[in-house]
This record gives structure tokens, sequence and C-alpha cells, in this order.
């Protein structure tokens, strides 16, 4: 194992304990450098192991995040309340303006990213 791969993955913290914004901005860092070709080719792959795993917790924290959304809705007496973001479901009976799905079609679920797909 070379000295950059061992220090690629001993100075990372767990992917899975990583916040959204750390993920991210560290998979950009993983992007430029593959972009630039400047490491080696057993660095490259570490690299890109990490990255694909940065971007499945990505997506993970973002599908967790978009269930715990809440949708505003308006009643037909103007009354305001929040209900659980229902995605794919018909808006509520009482649904007004606010409504998850209101003036649009209900938004397709977000598809998984395959590891082999990563954009980079």
């Amino acid at each position: 194992m070379s000295a950059v791969r061992a220090a690629i993955l001993m100075q990372q913290p767990e992917v899975e304990t990583m916040s959204f914004e750390a993920a991210v901005a560290e998979l950009d860092s993983l992007i430029e450098r593959l972009e630039a070709g400047s490491i080696a080719l057993d660095d490259a792959i570490a690299a890109y192991e990490r990255g694909a795993a940065l971007a499945r917790h990505c997506e993970a924290l973002l599908d967790r995040t978009e269930r715990r959304v809440n949708a505003l809705v308006v009643g037909g007496d103007g009354s305001v309340r929040e209900a659980p973001l229902q995605i794919g479901e018909p808006a509520p009976a009482e649904g007004g303006l606010f409504a998850p799905d209101a003036g649009r079609a209900a938004r397709p679920r977000a598809r998984q990213v395959d590891p082999d797909d990563v954009p980079f």
C-alpha cells in the first residue's frame, strides 16, 4: 500500500459519521485530485472507492432528510398546518396553494446511486 493511499485511509473519518457538508466537501476534493490526474493508480483507486462510499452516504442522508420534511398545508378556512410530506401520493383533502402537489405532478423518487456510475 502506497503512502498516499495509507494517508487517505488513515486520516479520514469513517464515512458513516460524517455530516452531509463534510462528505460533499471531501468528495469535491477527491474529484479535483482525480481530475488532475497527478496521483498513482493505486491511490486513484483508493480515492475512487472512498468517493463512491461518500456518494452513497450523501444519498442516504438526503433520503433520510427528505422523509423528515414537512409540507405546509393551507386549509379551506385559511389556516396553515404542517403535515408529513407524502412524495408520490395525492395532496391531503384540504390541500391548497402550498400543498405538496399543488399545481404540479408528483415528483418522481430519486434514483439510487450505482457505485459504478459515480461521475468521477
